[in-house]
């Protein structure tokens, strides 16, 4: 009886471990912008800077607005 036991078990064990890396589901990638894209700062259709920084992405746009003041 306990020899049938350690087969089962033994197969048991053998079957999870084969099964284990088919049932481990891959991570996916998610595409994402590159953050440059994500806050950039355009003016006349031209990315002038980039920041995460809302107040930051504001003061690049003074900033250039100043040199191109027509």
């Amino acid at each position: 009886m306990k020899t049938n036991l350690k087969v089962v078990l033994s197969a048991v064990a053998l079957a999870a471990f084969v099964a284990a890396p088919a049932v481990a589901k891959t991570r996916t990638q998610q595409t994402t912008q590159p953050p440059a894209f994500n806050n950039a700062v355009v003016q006349d259709g031209k990315v002038v800077g980039a920041d995460p920084d809302a107040y930051i992405r504001h003061e690049i746009l003074r900033d250039n607005s100043s040199y191109h003041a027509d």
